[in-house]
């Protein structure tokens, strides 16, 4: 054996193998045959485990598939760009960088064959420009256009399930089939970016999307949107299908001095807030119609109740303003300029009611009313005006650290908001509001109603005073009939 050199994974050459060798009689203990049960049992239980652990894993992989197929396609980074005078937030479906040094805003609406040739010369630009410039979609379905509306909202709901990139992807494909826009195929495109069909179809019949749709194309109204497509390049405006070379002048102008502010200290992320507000023009008043547009039921009168909402202004008013609203949304923002005239010019004769709307796709709305919601719950009905104040003015940053700066500047019991805010404390109040609004058809905000009339959107203040005015004395004629005060709103608007 001299020579051999031992290999714990080798048995060495020319030494004797480690098993019996025929004839060899080695010592073995008696023969029993529990070894064989043992080896029995052993089996069973291993077959077992790999039949358990092999369903388990097929459950396991269908839920995951199924959990895909409902949630977006990634975590959604919440931005804002709400203080330009063409907003645009996390809300927006964009192709781009969000620090792009350019941002073109597109009013758009899918029958529209303009629009269908703006699509392949937005491409060229962003081939060209790269991530200097990112594109914002802004919806304009324009009446006359019957299937533009559903597609709006269609495509409005892909991108809230899946996400921006889904959303162009839905996008690109009712631009190619403008002629077979339909439910079945918005269906059947959606399904091609991994929506779950049920959900999708669900939200298109609740018209869970139209609200976004709405605000888009009041905004259009607002910034001087009147036909499509209209582009915005940092504000600077491009009406129509324009050649590529309209939006390079534009676009190389703009890029001059956005790489300046950056050089001066200026965030990108910043650049489109900065220029948009040197470029932008608002509408003349020759390019604005001489009336706003009007409610189809304008002088309708709507019997919407107080009920327990909070009140601000003096319960012996001769008109009361209801006012649906979210804490998120900017044309609310915009309406509290006229809400506060109005508060300022008619001190007796006013008084103001606000009811929970926030919107689905406005993910600080509800936290926001839930501070609210608590303030009043603590300390009344001004202390929820107070917040109410707050909210607006701290818009877009409605952060649950912001929320919480605005309880601490109260004086609330921070803890019991913070508690209210988590567990959805008065999320009855908010659904019953909600659901009230959706009831009178208030399905986008702000939406009023001055004594009952309906009035739709941001409005410029003469609209809100012109109502009034025409209420007062309708008001004082009930009154000099014998309606006591304490029931004159009832009595105006059928309650009673």
């Amino acid at each position: 054996m001299t020579g051999l050199q031992h290999d714990p994974y080798n048995h060495p050459r020319g030494a004797p193998p480690p098993w019996p060798q025929p004839g060899a009689m080695p010592h073995a203990p008696p023969k029993s045959n529990a070894g064989l049960i043992i080896g029995l049992v052993v089996g069973a239980v291993f077959l077992f485990m790999m039949f358990a652990g092999g369903v388990g894993v097929a459950l396991f992989m269908r839920a995951k598939t199924k959990a895909k197929a409902l949630a977006p396609s990634a975590t959604k980074t919440v931005w804002s760009d709400a203080t330009s005078p063409i907003p645009v937030t996390s809300d927006d479906p964009m192709r781009g960088e969000r620090d792009a040094l350019v941002t073109i805003v597109v009013f758009s609406d899918f029958q529209c064959p303009f629009c269908g040739r703006l699509g392949p010369t937005l491409d060229t630009v962003r081939a060209r420009y790269g991530s200097e410039v990112r594109v914002i979609w802004k919806n304009q379905p324009l009446p006359f256009h019957v299937n533009a509306k559903p597609a709006a909202e269609a495509a409005q709901g892909v991108f809230e399930l899946k996400g921006s990139d889904a959303f162009w992807r839905f996008h690109d494909q009712c631009f190619a089939n403008q002629s077979a826009l339909s439910q079945t195929n918005y269906e059947a495109w959606a399904q091609l970016e991994g929506v779950d069909v049920a959900t999708f179809s669900r939200g298109l019949a609740s018209h869970r999307w139209r609200p976004k749709v709405d605000e888009d194309a009041r905004l259009a109204n607002d910034v001087g949107a009147r036909g499509t497509p209209t582009s915005f390049i940092n504000g600077i405006k491009l009406a129509g299908a324009q050649p590529v070379s309209a939006f390079e002048r534009a676009i190389d102008g703009e890029l001059v001095k956005a790489r300046s502010l950056v050089a001066a200290g200026t965030p990108r992320d910043r650049v489109y807030v900065e220029r948009s507000r040197v470029n932008f023009n608002a509408p003349a008043l020759g390019d604005t119609p001489a009336e706003p547009a009007v409610d189809a039921d304008a002088n309708k009168i709507f019997p919407v109740p107080v009920g327990a909402s909070p009140v601000r202004g003096p319960a012996t008013a001769l008109v009361t303003v209801i006012e649906f609203g979210d804490y998120q949304c900017p044309f609310c923002k915009r309406a509290e300029v006229s809400m506060d005239r109005l508060r300022t010019e008619y001190p007796a004769d006013v008084r103001f009611v606000f009811k929970q709307q926030p919107l689905a796709f406005h993910p600080r709305a509800e936290p926001a009313a839930q501070l609210a919601l608590e303030a009043r719950a603590q300390r009344g009905d001004a202390a929820y005006f107070i917040a109410h104040d707050k909210l607006f003015a701290s818009q877009p940053a409605l952060e649950s650290s912001d929320l919480l700066g605005i309880a601490r500047s109260m004086g609330l019991d921070e803890g019991r908001v913070s508690t209210a805010i988590l567990t959805k404390k008065h999320k009855s109040t908010i659904d019953a509001e909600s659901k009230l609004a959706n009831g009178f058809g208030a399905t986008g905000t702000p939406t009023f109603f001055i004594n009952g009339r309906k009035l739709t959107g941001a409005q410029p203040y003469e609209r809100f005073k012109a109502i009034v005015d025409e209420e007062i004395p309708k008001a004082r004629a009930k009154l000099a009939s014998g309606t006591p005060r304490s029931s004159l709103y009832d009595e105006i608007v059928g309650l009673r």
